[in-house]
């Protein structure tokens, strides 16, 4: 899940997005009573982007990042 909404996207498309700090990288966030991080990167080039630490035996590939691209980022 993302932390991003679709005016974080905008603003930081724009470049005015001045917490962005509160947004990048990983977050602690509870939906439905489901507790864990929120990750989120800014790698326009990258193919493919995975999480990997102790939490899943540095497997670099359990964690897959889902791609967003809103309109907004155009």
């Amino acid at each position: 899940m993302s932390n991003f909404t679709d005016m974080d996207c905008y603003y930081f498309g724009q470049a005015t997005h001045y917490d962005i700090y509160r947004k990048m990288g990983a977050h602690l966030h509870e939906e439905k009573g489901q507790k864990g991080v929120c990750f989120d990167v800014w790698a326009p080039k990258a193919d493919r982007v995975f999480v990997i630490g102790d939490f899943n035996d540095w497997d670099e590939t359990r964690h897959e990042l889902k791609r967003v691209e809103p309109e907004t980022m155009g």
